[in-house]
Parts: structure tokens; sequence; C-alpha cells
């Protein structure tokens, strides 16, 4: 039989973990998201994540979160995105001067976090659009914009260092799309799955070896 006081010394050991464990998550709770965070991969094989296929950016995510900012965040994949002079999930109307799109152009995020950079051919060449984590509040209106109007390369993502893998989601529960699933974490750089282009490379990478093979 085990003795009284080493009951009570695991009794109390336990409470003191379960405490421990308990101020740790209301602390990330009402301190809300880091900015600063980076994306980085979860330590277990499992995370809360969206899929891209199903969403259809109804704006709940901003507000069901637990967590104030959200801890789901919109991204551009630039393997997809256009690098377009006048971009849908940036303007609200494209129909504006290219010189003007900077001070003149009416933002499509009421928080100005969808990010224009000219990378190459000057004015009228490419752009690069990014999203600021720290603007972000997952609203999902450049996003909605992009996948009604544009290449799809907008969506949203739950960021994994940012979710506190609740065991009931709160977005999960009243996402009218099924969108949020409890599944294998993903590559930071694969959100939506494989491209068509690098599948087209592996094939032809494929093709030449076997034909290698055959001559030699």
């Amino acid at each position: 039989m085990m003795n009284p006081g080493r009951r009570r010394f695991i009794r109390f050991g336990g409470q003191l973990i379960g405490a421990s464990v308990l101020g740790t998550a209301a602390w990330r709770v009402f301190t809300g998201s880091d900015p600063e965070a980076v994306f980085s991969q979860p330590k277990g094989p499992y995370v809360w994540r969206i899929n891209p296929h199903k969403c259809t950016f109804c704006g709940l995510c901003e507000t069901a979160c637990v967590r104030t900012p959200a801890a789901v965040k919109a991204v551009n994949d630039q393997k997809k995105c256009s690098y377009c002079v006048a971009c849908y999930g940036h303007l609200s109307d494209l129909h504006v001067a290219s010189e003007m799109i900077q001070s003149k152009g009416v933002r499509v995020c009421s928080h100005d976090a969808v990010l224009r950079k000219e990378h190459s051919g000057g004015q009228d060449g490419y752009h690069l659009y990014t999203i600021d984590d720290a603007k972000c509040t997952a609203c999902g209106k450049c996003a909605k914009r992009c996948n009604q109007l544009g290449t799809k390369s907008m969506f949203l993502i739950i960021r994994p260092d940012l979710c506190l893998g609740c065991n009931r989601c709160a977005i999960a529960a009243i996402c009218p799309d099924d969108a949020i699933e409890w599944a294998h974490s993903y590559p930071e750089d694969d959100f939506r799955g494989d491209y068509g282009l690098e599948n087209m490379g592996a094939e032809d990478g494929l093709e030449l070896n076997e034909g290698a093979a055959a001559e030699s």
C-alpha cells in the first residue's frame, strides 16, 4: 500500500503540472499572436489546417479563433502568382493608372496588409505581393477576390506556430464549409499540394533518366 505522504506528494506534483499547462495556455490566449513570430513546423505530425479547396473565405476565421488576432493568416503563393501590375487581392478597382496604384488605389484589405513591391521591368513590369502578418486579421477578403477573379495564389492558413492546438478548434466548430481539418502537417512552401509545372519537370527528368539508361 502506498505511503500517505508519497500519495500527497504525487497528487501535489500533478496539480502543479496541470496548473503550469493551464497557465501557459491562458498566457498564449490572452497575450495574442506574436507579430514577430515566423512560421515553424509543429513538433507533432498533426495540426489544425484549412483545406483550401473547401474554404470559401466567409470571414469567420477572423473572429472565431480563440487568439486575437487569429492564428489564421493569408498567404500568397509565389509559385501561382502572376506578379501583375494591378492585383485583384490588392486593389478593389483595377482601373487605375499604374503610377497611381500606391498612392490612390483603393485597397481590398482595410488593414492594408497586402504589400506590393516592384520586382522587375519597372513601373509596368512585374510586382511581388506579400502579406504583412502583423496587420493581417484573417478577414479573407484578399484571398476571396484572388480566388474568384485571379490565379488563386492567395488563401488562408492556420499557422502552427500561432495555433494553440486546441482539442476542439473553435473555428472548425462553426465553419459552414467544413474546411478546418485535423490532419498531417505540410511543408512550409507547399500549402496547396503538387504543382503542374513541378510534376511536368519531374516526369521529364524521369523520361530522360530512363532514356539514358536504355542507351547505356
